[in-house]
């Protein structure tokens, strides 16, 4: 999110989007995928492989070049930062997982680079974006569908969580994705996927049933905990992209009721008060399951938004929160749906030219460090160029979160069992002459900050993949024994290595 809380609050309040709650109609696509040209001589020529698709894809907007003007630019505007906006060779429209598999198969003969995009909210340029090659969209795959027992949905990677949502909460229920309406549903899911409910519930990932997913070779399987995809099941808790195309999730669902939403501003005065608050929150009150804070720094304060799974008044969890005294509220606490929440969270991203870009680290929860931590932050923006602005986001995290990793099949992530902070802070900026600047800024505050938890004795090796920058070791983080399992699911399932070879993101090959 590039816009305080006080402001994306203000600016859902005056245009208040309609909801649609009618499940988005399903697109089949063929049983057979279509008869696949050979493309070998394309030689990794993306103009030759685009020509290759546009002729075997068939249907509206199926490729899509820079000739095709404004239709062409409005997929490419998709992505979340202008940094990310790059002048794919063509963009392919899959509407299946047939087509996406023939979409594989011409990849993988021509050896053609490509991106995969969800939703496109990754802000690492290259990373579901791409110039010179061909940008595979999977905003076509968007189907919900409701299981008949209602325990399950499935759910397709070209899905906003709004979309989601809308189709859930009128019947009283709910999946564990994303905490914002825009985010996609691929990214989120496969980095891990940090929600409202993570405390009770763990991570997005632990929380999907199956994966449909088309391997390099264009094989479509359908991997569980317990069918013989096992293997590849667990490596797609933490291996992304590493592995396949996943082209459709099968998420638990569970019942939700009302929430109890207290948005309320605290002035920069009261910052290391509000962070010590947020510390011992994690202590005590955030045992509560029910129970989730949201919080942003800016120059000009502080942004918090206290979340209960309950309709009340005020919730004991907060009780820390409530000490620090005296607030702005944004806006009245009151009892509302999951989909008030969203309303307040943000309906769309900012539009336009704004750049963004952010790093992560982690550490045990400590108030004393969470100041230190901020004022070195709040140090190092002060090199920031003209006309860029920085926000900083500590996510508080329940040492739960690694407890259900574990009891429910066990991620890859290599989480301790503590109370923690991951931080997703983030600058935004709308010249692109600037972007070296920013990111050298980026590369200072991470260091400086992992520097400190260090030599505090409160670091921790996990760094999480939604909020990552492009040259941090998220796979190392994960541990050894984690990587050897994300290396030999990805040696199994990709031999030739198209996903590493090919593909862009948090790669083994990059290690």
């Amino acid at each position: 999110m590039t816009m305080s809380l006080r402001s994306t609050v203000l600016a859902a309040l005056s245009v208040l989007p309609t909801v649609q709650c009618a499940v988005p109609s399903v697109r089949f696509g063929s049983t057979a995928a279509p008869v696949l040209r050979s493309r070998a001589d394309c030689a990794g020529d993306p103009a030759c492989t685009c020509d290759a698709l546009q002729k075997t894809m068939t249907g509206e907007n199926a490729t899509l070049f820079p000739s095709d003007g404004d239709r062409y630019a409005d997929f490419e505007d998709e992505n979340y930062s202008a940094a990310c906006r790059l002048p794919a060779t063509c963009f392919v429209n899959p509407k299946s997982a047939q087509e996406v598999s023939t979409v594989v198969k011409h990849l993988a003969q021509s050896g053609t680079k490509f991106a995969i995009r969800s939703g496109g909210h990754n802000y690492i340029p290259g990373v579901g974006s791409i110039e010179e090659g061909v940008l595979v969209s999977l905003s076509s795959l968007n189907s919900v569908v409701l299981s008949g027992d209602k325990k399950t949905v499935k759910v397709g990677p070209g899905n906003r969580w709004q979309d989601v949502y809308e189709a859930l909460v009128p019947q009283g229920l709910i999946v564990v994705g994303g905490r914002v309406g825009p985010v996609g549903v691929g990214g989120l899911t496969l980095g891990g996927g940090l929600s409202y409910f993570a405390t009770g519930r763990g991570l997005a990932f632990d929380n999907v049933k199956s994966f449909e997913v088309v391997l390099a070779d264009g094989t479509i399987v359908t991997a569980t905990a317990n069918n013989k995809y096992s293997d590849l099941y667990k490596g797609l808790r933490g291996g992304a992209s590493n592995i396949g195309i996943v082209t459709n999730y099968e998420l638990y669902t569970f019942p939700v009721g009302e929430f109890n939403v207290d948005a309320r501003s605290y002035s920069a005065n009261q910052t290391s008060d509000l962070l010590h608050a947020v510390a011992d929150y994690q202590k005590k009150g955030q045992l509560d399951p029910l129970s989730s804070i949201t919080i942003q720094l800016v120059d000009t304060g502080l942004n918090v938004l206290l979340l209960y799974n309950k309709a009340v008044q005020q919730a004991d969890a907060f009780s820390a929160i409530y000490d620090v005294g005296a607030y702005t509220p944004i806006m009245p606490a009151f009892n509302g749906s999951f989909l008030d929440v969203l309303q307040l969270a943000g309906a769309q991203f900012p539009t336009g030219e704004v750049r963004t870009y952010g790093e992560t680290f982690t550490h045990k929860a400590d108030g004393d460090l969470m100041v230190e931590l901020y004022d070195i932050f709040k140090e190092e923006i002060t090199n920031l160029p003209s006309g860029a602005s920085a926000v900083w986001v500590p996510n508080p995290v329940a040492a739960s979160v690694a407890t259900k990793g574990k009891q429910y099949g066990g991620n890859l992530l290599g989480l301790q069992e503590v109370p923690q902070q991951w931080y997703e802070w983030f600058i935004t900026w709308t010249d692109p002459s600037q972007d070296s600047t920013i990111w050298d800024v980026s590369r200072k505050i991470t260091q400086r900050c992992t520097q400190t938890t260090k030599a505090k004795g409160l670091s921790l090796p996990y760094l999480f993949m939604n909020t990552a920058g492009k040259e941090q070791d998220v796979l190392s983080s994960y541990g050894a024994a984690s990587l050897a399992t994300i290396k030999a699911t990805a040696a199994k399932y990709d031999p030739n290595q198209v996903f590493q070879k090919q593909n862009d993101g948090f790669l083994l090959r990059k290690l």
